[in-house]
């Protein structure tokens, strides 16, 4: 029988469930010979190909749901959310078998997906292309531009030195090549959107322009970008070493959805995952634009509007939040969270009582669009599903989500109402018994100070690098929402049309009034709302006519903006081979309890299975330049027996300090210390009768503090 998930708002398109099973029986086929080959990258990539799309698709293609694009969407949310509870039920059980658990979930998706192919397939239309808006153009004018971009990109890429990046960031180090690259993508795609409008060529250039944003830090450096990225490499590590939480108090350990999901993978293809986090930035902002695209079509099934706000979410998003961390995964979850709810919950709001909330609500969703069906119960379970997961696997997404569902809820625009109540429900549920683990670390609310709570986490502007990065960054993202609030002013006769993305763009917002967020609550409200601002804006620019070459032109600044905001910091991003290696000896060889310090918060620190054994019950490792009393402060031999008081305050049973040349560069750009600093304080590290040296390599030193 086939389940009838809910009723699209248009249903001019039905893909084919057979197609859905089929592509599930062949990622089947390469999972299963997988684990048959060697283990290596090839094994990895059949693996992580099932897991990314197999079970979700066998289940979609039981599912009426009239729209190819959101289909696929949906396919990737289950398979995501499945794959991650699944794994995380292994750890919360003490019973880790990834071998067997993966073999049961091949297993599981072949009988779902030959139980569709068994049936005869439903009859579906053809899907109708756009009218070009001009065809003036040469057919293989944007093709070639693509193809160009694409090979001078790889060259100059290939052919690049990461080790002399300047300050200035990834864009200025790659030169004139690089811009050339992305100004040819850019050019091309608006050329196409609004002249020929060939779907394959449009995707062809929503992927050139993917690549060159997200994957020319893999490509250029070896091991994974970002120093902090390694301390959740090492609850991988852990998961995959004890198959369990061996630390209640860790909140890593107590979100494992992501780790135990990337364990299950590491274990079962054999492959460190060190050696393929590094690529989760280009893996998960691919599956994000596609949830962009299946959200957008809810709304309209304008190709040009639907293209060009992937695009402009691919040009935009300077915010990196899809490095191998648990919010990339909550984020990718929560965009398939609300293409179901867009899809299939959306109502429009019913008459009650006289007074001004209702009238105030009527008048806001005003003119709102026809929409379908009352959901039914499979929507809704799989809703409740992914919202689950989603709240195993990152503290801040769900209360997120629940921002903008609830103010549409209020408004009338989500049914059925207790749909938040559940919601609500999961999110406490899940959070209520870690709270008391999470208080005593993190300050839950930092109270009403909007605008503290928004300055982000740097006080001020270190070195003019700095400056010219966070004035790019910053002014992008008041163009982008400026944008949103004009399309908003331009529908406010009839607000109705565009209520939900105009909701859910701004009620980020509200994270504001309660929590800094460690400094980060801003840009997590940048993040959560680009998406909604550009479906807005790409619905008022898609209207546009003759508009190819300046559009193009626009799209490529707003990438070249984007990429300040985004590797403006690359010299400070890339963590040094010998980096690793002197994390790795600290872990492996210091006493279990031992305090590490460092000079700047530049370390790949928790790297490994054995990082609890540093830094017990702090989550956060102290550095010299996070403290107060010693910033912009010489620190020579007077300021030792401060230094030395300050690292022993933390009680372990041995302690350390740590100074790499990347800490030192970042003290330097951020303005910590004036200069000299740093090489004054080696001076009277060394000559100190109270510390020794533990470790060196080249310019990298462990210091341990004989007495304080």
């Amino acid at each position: 029988m086939t389940v009838r998930l809910f009723s699209p708002v248009s249903r001019d398109t039905s893909p084919s469930e057979t197609g859905l099973a089929a592509v599930a029986a062949v990622l089947v086929a390469a999972g299963t010979v997988a684990l048959l080959i060697p283990a290596g990258p090839v094994r990895l990539v059949l693996l992580l190909g099932f897991f990314t799309a197999a079970p979700g698709a066998a289940i979609v293609s039981h599912l009426r749901i009239a729209d190819r694009v959101l289909a696929a969407a949906l396919s990737i949310t289950f398979s995501l959310a499945l794959t991650g509870l699944g794994a995380a039920s292994m750890v919360w059980s003490k019973a880790w078998h990834p071998y067997a658990a993966t073999v049961l979930a091949l297993v599981f998706t072949a009988a779902v997906a030959l139980a569709r192919l068994r049936r005869p397939d439903v009859e579906r239309a053809d899907v109708v292309a756009p009218e070009p808006l001009s065809t003036a153009v040469h057919p293989v004018l944007s093709p070639t531009l693509f193809a160009v971009a694409t090979g001078v990109w790889l060259v100059t890429v290939l052919r690049a030195d990461p080790e002399r990046i300047t300050l200035y960031g990834l864009t200025w180090g790659l030169g004139v090549p690089f811009v050339a690259a992305i100004v040819m993508v850019g050019v091309g795609f608006g050329v196409e959107l609004f002249g020929r409008t060939r779907t394959p060529v449009l995707l062809a250039g929503v992927g050139a322009m993917a690549l060159l944003v997200w994957a020319t830090a893999p490509l250029l450096v070896p091991v994974p970008e970002y120093p902090w990225v390694y301390k959740h490499i090492g609850v991988v590590e852990l998961i995959q070493r004890y198959g369990r939480v061996i630390d209640p108090d860790d909140i890593y350990q107590r979100w494992p959805v992501l780790f135990a999901a990337a364990a299950q993978l590491s274990d079962v293809a054999g492959v460190p995952s060190i050696r393929f986090a590094g690529w989760s930035t280009p893996y998960f902002g691919l599956i994000d634009a596609l949830m962009i695209a299946a959200i957008v079509r809810g709304f309209t099934r304008d190709v040009r509007t639907v293209f060009l706000a992937v695009f402009l979410f691919s040009c935009c998003l300077w915010v990196d939040q899809n490095y191998f961390s648990p919010q990339a995964y909550a984020y990718a979850l929560s965009l398939g969270f609300f293409a179901l709810l867009t899809h299939g919950c959306r109502g429009l709001p019913g008459s009650r009582p006289a007074g001004w909330p209702n009238r105030l609500r009527l008048w806001l969703a005003r003119d709102a669009p026809a929409v379908g069906d009352r959901p039914q119960w499979p929507l809704l379970v799989a809703i409740t599903l992914v919202f689950a997961a989603v709240t195993a696997a990152h503290q801040l997404t769900p209360y997120l989500l629940l921002f903008g569902v609830g103010v549409l809820t209020v408004l009338g625009l989500i049914r059925p109402f207790w749909l938040m109540i559940v919601l609500a429900v999961v999110a406490g549920g899940y959070f209520v018994p870690r709270m008391g683990g999470v208080s005593s670390q993190y300050n839950l609310f930092d109270g009403f100070d909007l605008f503290s709570n928004a300055a982000g986490t740097s006080s001020g502007w270190g070195t003019r690098a700095q400056e010219f990065s966070a004035i790019v960054a910053r002014g992008l993202s008041v163009v982008v929402w400026l944008a949103a609030l004009a399309v908003g002013w331009r529908h406010r006769r009839g607000l109705g049309r565009i209520i939900v993305p105009l909701v859910l763009g701004f009620t980020p917002f509200l994270l504001l009034f309660l929590q800094s967020y460690g400094g980060e609550a801003i840009y997590r409200v940048y993040l959560f709302s680009v998406p909604w601002c550009a479906m807005l804006a790409a619905s008022w620019w898609s209207g546009a006519r003759r508009a190819g070459l300046v559009s193009g032109a626009v799209l490529a600044v707003l990438a070249i903006a984007a990429l300040q905001g985004l590797q403006g910091q690359f010299a400070l991003h890339v963590v040094p081979p010998a980096d690793l290696r002197a994390a790795r000896y600290l872990e492996a060889q210091a006493p279990a309890g031992s305090t590490m310090t460092m000079l700047a918060p530049a370390f790949p620190a928790r790297l490994t299975a054995d990082y609890g054994n540093l830094n017990p019950g702090h989550s956060v490792d102290p550095s010299i330049t996070d403290q107060p009393s010693f910033k912009h402060v010489m620190l020579d031999a007077d300021q030792l027996p401060a230094i030395g008081s300050w690292a022993a305050s933390y009680g372990g049973t041995e302690t350390f300090l740590v100074i790499t040349p990347l800490m030192q560069t970042t003290a330097e750009y951020f303005g910590n210390l004036p200069d000299g600093s740093v090489e004054a304080l080696r001076r009277a590290l060394d000559e100190s009768d109270d510390w020794s040296v533990y470790y060196r390599s080249g310019a990298i030193t462990i210091y341990r503090l004989e007495r304080a």
